[in-house]
């Protein structure tokens, strides 16, 4: 055990050093070596804050949720209009979940490691509860807002994030249905599934 803290390498560091490996080389292929190295420390200074492999990627997952939130919050705040809000939260899921290579990846990888391993599962699950639940709270603030019409949105936003994940397995043997030119579809897609939308509505994204 070492006797005293490195001065370099904050945890959250290390955690996306090896977010932006598994990213692009996968988590089998990617060691504490290497993690250590894309960081710029020397392993020692990796250990002393993460004892496994299996640690980090745990933090990697932590890393993400963090800016999941951060982002996802800030891309919705700026909306007026409750449907307003559910639409700009599709948009960014889209492009960070499904567009942004990086992060399709990384979260395709975490599902093929939760397959083996019960914290990493528990882990996932937990952040999935957590998106649900945050679009749960949209759609039904937009449906008691009369501004979008739904029978069960329970029902459609459990559908729609099936639809989501759905996409981004079949991306694995299909790359064009995650293109950029396929943006606007698939958010419309999304969207048709948790309801209709009522005429006369307030605008999306409002700036002062």
């Amino acid at each position: 055990m070492p006797t005293s803290s490195p001065t370099v390498a904050k945890p959250d560091e290390l955690a996306l050093a090896a977010f932006t490996l598994f990213s692009t080389r996968g988590i089998a292929g990617v060691n504490m070596d290497a993690i250590a190295a894309g960081a710029g420390v020397t392993k020692g200074s990796l250990y002393w804050h993460y004892s496994s492999k299996k640690e980090v990627v745990l933090a990697a997952c932590g890393v993400y949720y963090r800016q999941w939130r951060e982002a996802i919050t800030a891309a919705t705040e700026q909306s007026t209009g409750a449907f307003a809000k559910v639409e700009a939260a599709v948009e960014y899921s889209v492009r960070s979940c499904l567009l942004d290579d990086a992060n399709r990846v990384f979260t395709m990888e975490i599902v093929a490691q939760a397959l083996y391993d019960q914290d990493v599962r528990v882990s996932w699950a937990g952040f999935l509860d957590e998106a649900e639940r945050y679009f749960l709270g949209l759609a039904h603030r937009a449906v008691g807002a009369g501004e979008l019409e739904c029978d069960d949105v329970d029902s459609a936003v459990s559908v729609m994030f099936s639809a989501m994940e759905g996409i981004k397995q079949i991306s694995l043997f299909r790359p064009q249905s995650c293109a950029p030119e396929s943006e606007l579809r698939i958010r419309a897609q999304l969207l048709s599934l948790l309801g209709t939308p009522v005429p006369g509505r307030p605008g999306k994204a409002s700036k002062a």
